[in-house]
């Protein structure tokens, strides 16, 4: 029967020559699953038979192909279940007749017992294996057994600390990757906004001013009605006497226009059109009773109503060129200035704008609005451009939610509950909707830039988190109550004095 010995150094013999012809097969069979191999040289550290096999095949992957391996000497260690073979070994070859010795290798190579079953022999596997090299003086490292063991130990413990580090950083690195996709994308989304902020810009300017200068002429159109009513007043309330003044005094002065009359210098006596028009009852401003006509009031009426809603025009659109101001210094960095803003008005007019664009957008739209503004709330400094942006983000959202969620469940209407409220020297803003809420898996990612839940197309992802980013910037906090299926509540808070500015 084979000795421990003679087994162990039958395999070390058979681990050399495996090596040098490449064999992955029979290095398997001669090797630890839970090897370890250190070559000094190279300071290369591998772990696993997999990584062993890999590291000795391609080691001397560069070697010529008639290489041999010479052993000068060896000793055995025998360490009851384990075994240490020390060996120096030569590798050399043959180039044009001549023996060239290519490396000097010192080898200290660990063997562990394998127990196997009963009718099988046991196993000697390769545990660790130490290779050195002489350094440039020709002086090897030494290493004993006890010293390989516990180098073996420290080498593995150094590796999974350095695999952790790596892995961290690896971790660190890809999320300042995905912060540098993200910035990119938002400079593009910046420069798009700018782009078509400036082009919305100048139609804009149109509408205002143009919105501007009808009602001027709205001023002046009425003016001039109530300029004619005046005339036509005077000149009824006495004809006769002012009839026999004209035919006694000869005066020919028209009384409507105020010139005098052409009579005169008409060869055929035709009267003016003024004049004709009058004799004809066909001028609307000198019909019925003295002082009022029923054409007159209705031109006024008109006007009225013109100048109402060119004004509902020109409001909005001053309020659209802030939004595309507010877009605009969005885009290059900036913002606007604080000014003290009444946040009730700021809310309802943003309710009032969300629910117009749903419907615009969605004529089966329908949701209930509630509402319970805090009187006592003072004025805060804000950028109203910039929060009323943070708002409508929410309010948008909150309304999409119930609406949607009503559509899939049919049992309850959709509602929004919006309430203001002065809380321990803040401004605290609610805004709920009875929508599906928000699961809790996902509830960390809704302020991530580029995230959604909507469909593709509806939604882009930034709305939460520039309302976010509003919020902060205006030292508030913005936090989130949701009950999966049931509801989903923001709440805003701001300071009422925010004496150090924005942030």
């Amino acid at each position: 029967m084979v000795n421990k010995k003679e087994k162990i150094l039958s395999n070390q013999d058979k681990l050399l020559d495996a090596m040098l012809n490449k064999d992955e097969h029979a290095l398997k069979k001669l090797i630890h699953p839970e090897a370890t191999v250190f070559g000094s040289a190279i300071n290369e550290f591998e772990k696993g038979i997999d990584r062993v096999i890999h590291y000795y095949t391609q080691s001397i992957a560069l070697l010529p192909d008639d290489r041999r391996i010479e052993v000068k000497w060896r000793n055995f260690s025998d360490l009851g279940d384990l075994a240490l073979v020390e060996q120096e070994f030569i590798v050399h070859f043959t180039l044009e007749d001549q023996e060239i010795t290519l490396l000097t290798l010192r080898q200290s190579a660990l063997w562990t017992h394998v127990p196997q079953e009963k009718d099988q022999e046991d196993q000697w596997l390769l545990l660790h294996d130490h290779t050195s090299m002489p350094d440039h003086l020709g002086a090897f490292e030494t290493i004993s057994s006890s010293e390989m063991l516990e180098n073996n130990l420290n080498l593995e413990l150094e590796t999974d600390q350095l695999k952790k580090r790596l892995n961290q950083t690896l971790s660190e690195l890809k999320i300042v990757k995905d912060q540098l996709v993200q910035k990119e994308r938002l400079a593009s989304i910046g420069q798009l906004t700018a782009g078509i902020a400036h082009e919305i810009k100048n139609p804009l300017n149109f509408v205002n001013n143009f919105s501007e200068v009808i009602l001027e002429l709205i001023d002046e159109a009425r003016e001039e009605v109530l300029s004619e009513r005046g005339k036509v007043k005077s000149e009824t309330e006495s004809p006769f006497e002012g009839g026999s003044e004209r035919s006694e005094q000869g005066d020919d002065t028209n009384p409507v226009n105020g010139k005098d009359s052409e009579l005169d210098r008409n060869s055929n006596n035709t009267p003016l059109p003024s004049e004709s028009s009058e004799q004809a009852g066909l001028n609307p401003l000198s019909r019925g009773e003295a002082g009022s006509s029923p054409k007159s009031d209705l031109v006024l009426e008109i006007l009225d109503d013109i100048e109402a809603n060119l004004r509902k025009i020109h409001e909005h659109g001053k309020r659209a060129d802030g939004i595309v101001k507010s877009m605009l210094l969005l885009s290059r960095g900036k913002s606007g200035k604080p000014v003290p803003t009444n946040l009730n008005t700021l809310l309802d007019e943003y309710l009032k704008l969300a629910y117009h664009g749903m419907r615009a957008s969605d004529s089966s739209f329908n949701v209930d609005i509630k509402t319970s503004y805090d009187s006592n709330l003072p004025q805060l400094d804000v950028i109203p451009q910039d929060i009323s942006r943070a708002f409508l983000n929410i309010i948008n959202n909150a309304m999409y939610a119930a609406f949607d969620h009503s559509k899939m469940e049919g049992e309850r209407d959709p509602v929004i509950q919006v309430s203001t409220q002065l809380q321990n020297g803040r401004a605290e803003i609610k805004i709920r909707d009875n929508g599906s809420g928000i699961p809790d898996e996902i509830r960390d990612k809704i302020f991530q830039p580029f995230f959604t839940t909507k469909p593709s197309g509806v939604g882009t992802g930034l709305g939460l988190s520039m309302t976010y980013d509003i919020i902060k910037m205006h030292k508030g906090s913005l936090e989130i109550d949701s009950d999966d299926g049931q509801y989903t509540e923001f709440i805003i808070t701001l300071p009422v004095n925010n004496k150090n500015g924005l942030s």
